[in-house]
């Protein structure tokens, strides 16, 4: 009797510690008639695992003619398995964003997927993690980072070579007209220099 329960046991111990989750998604309605298809699985939901310790597999997959294809494989951290679609190169097309991390303020960081439709591939951008709560300021084609903190506060990327480049202009983002003048000076900034 001993036995079968410890046997019991120790199955139930390993399926719980080789449990996953998935997440599927069907993009159809996001990318018209190219039979893409996203899933994230997580293979470690350990709470206490590293921010930058990777825990899911992201696959990304085109059917199209019964034929399928593996456009992206790859080993990432996402700490909520999120997944969002924005455009982040102002091509009017929405790029794939996988959550990385989220802070004890709800800042968050994703890993981003720019698509490309004439190739119709999926490209990382490198060192878009470090981004905190990315949006694209369409405008002037930048990546803006705003920041909940002790002293809220907001940065400045573009996507280049899919990379991040760093424009190392900070400011505070407090709402005020002194953080709304330090905002128009840090664009004017950026513009000159782009």
């Amino acid at each position: 009797m001993k036995l079968i329960f410890s046997l019991v046991t120790c199955l139930l111990f390993f399926s719980k510690a080789f449990s996953q989750n998935t997440t599927i998604i069907k993009c159809d309605s996001i990318y018209k008639n190219k039979g893409i298809t996203i899933k994230l699985a997580t293979f470690n939901d350990r709470e206490d695992i590293e921010d930058d310790e990777k825990n899911a597999t992201l696959t990304i997959t085109q059917q199209l003619n019964g034929k399928k294809t593996i456009l992206v494989k790859e080993n990432l951290h996402s700490s909520n398995q999120e997944i969002e679609f924005r455009d982040f190169n102002n091509d009017k097309i929405k790029d794939l964003l996988v959550q990385n991390y989220s802070d004890a303020r709800s800042n968050w960081t994703y890993s981003l997927y720019l698509y490309n439709s004439k190739a119709n591939n999926f490209k990382k951008v490198v060192g878009f993690e470090e981004i905190k709560n990315p949006t694209l300021n369409t405008k002037y084609n930048i990546i803006e980072s705003h920041v909940v903190s002790g002293t809220n506060w907001a940065s400045f990327y573009k996507i280049k070579n899919n990379k991040v480049i760093d424009f190392n202009i900070v400011i505070t983002d407090d709402g005020s007209s002194k953080s709304e003048k330090e905002y128009r000076k840090a664009i004017k900034k950026i513009t000159s220099i782009k």
